[in-house]
C-alpha cells in the first residue's frame, strides 16, 4: 500500500472550513469567494488520485475513500445552500447511525 495518508488530508473537512476560507477574517471582513471552490477542486484531485490507486489495486482503503468522498459532498452541499435567511437545513443530511440501519 502506498505511503500517502489520503484520509488525513480530509480531517476537519466540512462546510465550516469552506466558510472560513471565504471569510478569513470573520463575517465582517473581506471575502474570498473563490477560495472554497478552489479548495474543493484540490480535494477532488486528491480523491481522483486515490480512486485510481484503489482501482489499480495498489490501495485497499476503499471505506476511508468513501467516507472522505461523502465528507466533500456534504461540505459542498451545506456550503452551497447555507446563507443568512435561507432554509433551515439539517447538518449533516445523513441519518443518525441507528436510523440508517432500519
Amino acid at each position: 500500500m502506498s505511503g500517502i495518508d489520503y484520509a488525513a488530508r480530509f480531517e476537519g473537512f466540512d462546510s465550516d472550513k469552506l466558510f472560513e476560507l471565504e471569510y478569513p477574517n470573520g463575517q465582517d471582513g473581506r471575502t474570498d469567494c473563490d477560495a472554497p471552490q478552489e479548495y474543493v477542486e484540490q480535494m477532488l484531485v486528491v480523491l481522483a488520485d486515490w480512486r485510481a490507486r484503489l482501482l489499480d489495486g495498489s490501495r485497499t482503503d476503499d471505506a476511508d475513500y468513501r467516507r472522505c468522498l461523502d465528507s466533500v459532498r456534504e461540505a459542498w452541499l451545506q456550503y452551497s445552500f447555507r446563507w443568512t435567511g435561507g432554509p433551515d437545513l439539517p447538518y449533516p443530511f445523513d441519518l443518525p447511525r441507528m436510523e440508517a440501519q432500519r
